[in-house]
């Protein structure tokens, strides 16, 4: 089960705007640590299931498109446990930082307002608004990163960065890249989050940074 994903197929399918193909829900999960087609379809069994799940009404119309069939339903209508409030807080929260790092803007304002949303609902503190488009706020910085290969491929579909430049590309798979960005703490956090994978090699500074953010 990973409730990041469970929740944004929960968000697709409440959108009754449009039609969900198994292949949208896949593409919806992107910003998640797995969008694989098996991943996504365990995540909808797990869904609809009785005794393991949250009896999800989810049909499939036309053998292609997922909806539920009770337009009123809500997974987040469902009884929730202490743990499951706070495992849907930090899914939540966990979704939105990756989407704003990776500029997918729209997620991550949808994902913002259903944070909200459950804050009200279960009397809970308000989560602070993100600034918008936040980077604009600092001056850009050249920034070098060090990617092994496992993670290369990774980061060339799908750039950390507009600005991301290939600058040498070594035997064993890994990369060197260039960005012109300013020193975000998504870009940290995503730095921390993958340091078996991810080096600084400039500036000093962010390189101290992440140093001092490791020894902790």
């Amino acid at each position: 089960m990973n409730l990041q994903r469970i929740l944004i197929i929960d968000r697709c399918l409440r959108d009754t705007r449009r039609k969900w193909t198994l292949q949208d829900l896949i593409d919806a999960c992107r910003c998640t640590e797995s969008n694989s087609r098996r991943s996504v379809q365990a995540d909808i069994e797990l869904m609809r299931s009785k005794e393991r799940g949250y009896s999800a009404p989810i049909v499939v119309v036309d053998r292609k498109y997922y909806t539920y069939s009770d337009e009123q339903y809500s997974l987040l209508k469902q009884a929730l446990t202490g743990q499951d409030v706070d495992s849907v807080m930090s899914a939540i929260e966990t979704i939105g930082g990756y989407c704003a790092f990776a500029q997918m803007s729209g997620v991550s304002s949808s994902l913002f307002q259903l944070h909200e949303r459950i804050a009200v609902a279960l009397g809970l503190p308000l989560p602070e608004r993100p600034a918008d488009n936040g980077e604009q706020s600092a001056e850009p910085q050249l920034v070098r990163l060090w990617i092994d290969a496992e993670m290369a491929d990774e980061v060339r579909t799908r750039k950390l960065h507009e600005t991301q430049f290939i600058e040498q590309e070594e035997i064993d798979g890994s990369i060197n890249i260039r960005l012109n960005m300013p020193l975000t703490s998504e870009l940290e956090n995503f730095i921390v989050d993958n340091s078996c994978c991810v080096k600084v090699t400039s500036p000093a500074s962010l390189q101290n940074r992440i140093k001092k953010r490791l020894a902790r």
